[in-house]
């Protein structure tokens, strides 16, 4: 499956801009990580012709992610966050619309037993504009798809491959209440062209322990769009749902 065709013009434009503004930036050197799941809820539509996710017998699924941060006081040099999301489901259905998958066809009052991939890995390259009770980071995120989705009934089956790199914009907001621990804040990406949408963000709340290792736990909601129109892959689906994670500072 061929890529999407980035849009390098927007990504540098972003990096200039929040480049210039890093001198302003009260940045300590850091590492930060985090891990949690995600109770994911599944709508939308798959194939073309397409089918409801529904249809399909798409259930909620609980997804796993983890990533890594680094920050530093360097001028110029954007902080980096990579960030490892587990997207998946499987499931079995009789369905009621024909749809398909690549180049096969499934007829309405089939079973059909889908499987589908949709996890991706972020680098984000950012930079913080503030850093005191207020946080703000702006940059760019660079993702790359790698899965699969994957139809088979008893006289059909097929498997699309998804291999996609595409740059979003990134931006993240924090709120540290102070002398208490307690946090809250919103961070997304997105990105639309060509008739295809990527987009996700998370809002949340959390505490951070005081101890040597900053340990932290958060929950919030998270959602995501994948509207993808392309030659082998048609996608048009919303993941949504409450998550919690741990949160290490060292």
């Amino acid at each position: 499956m061929k890529p999407f065709s980035p849009l390098v013009n927007f990504s540098l434009s972003t990096l200039a801009l929040t480049a210039a503004c890093q001198a302003n930036a009260d940045t300590l050197f850091g590492i930060y990580a985090g891990a949690g799941t995600w109770q994911s809820e599944y709508a939308g539509e798959i194939g073309k012709p397409a089918t409801s996710a529904s249809d399909l017998g798409m259930s909620d699924n609980n997804n796993n992610f983890y990533y890594i941060a680094i920050e530093h006081p360097i001028p110029f040099f954007p902080n980096i966050k990579v960030q490892q999301n587990n997207i998946t489901s499987e499931q079995s259905s009789v369905i009621e619309n024909n749809f398909s998958i690549g180049n096969i066809g499934y007829p309405s009052g089939s079973t059909v037993a889908t499987d589908f991939d949709l996890s991706y890995t972020d680098a984000a390259l950012y930079y913080e504009l503030l850093d005191n009770w207020l946080i703000l980071d702006l940059g760019v995120t660079l993702r790359k798809y790698s899965g699969y989705l994957e139809a088979t009934s008893v006289s059909s089956s097929d498997k699309t491959d998804i291999d996609i790199s595409v740059p979003l914009a990134y931006g993240r907001m924090q709120f540290d209440l102070p002398l208490t621990g307690f946090f809250a804040g919103f961070e997304g990406n997105y990105i639309s062209y060509d008739g295809n949408d990527l987009a996700d963000y998370s809002a949340k709340i959390g505490y951070s322990f005081d101890s040597a290792l900053d340990l932290g736990v958060e929950v919030g909601y998270r959602a995501l769009t994948v509207n993808i129109d392309d030659d082998d892959v048609h996608t048009n689906v919303d993941i949504k749902g409450p998550y919690a994670a741990a949160l290490f500072h060292f």
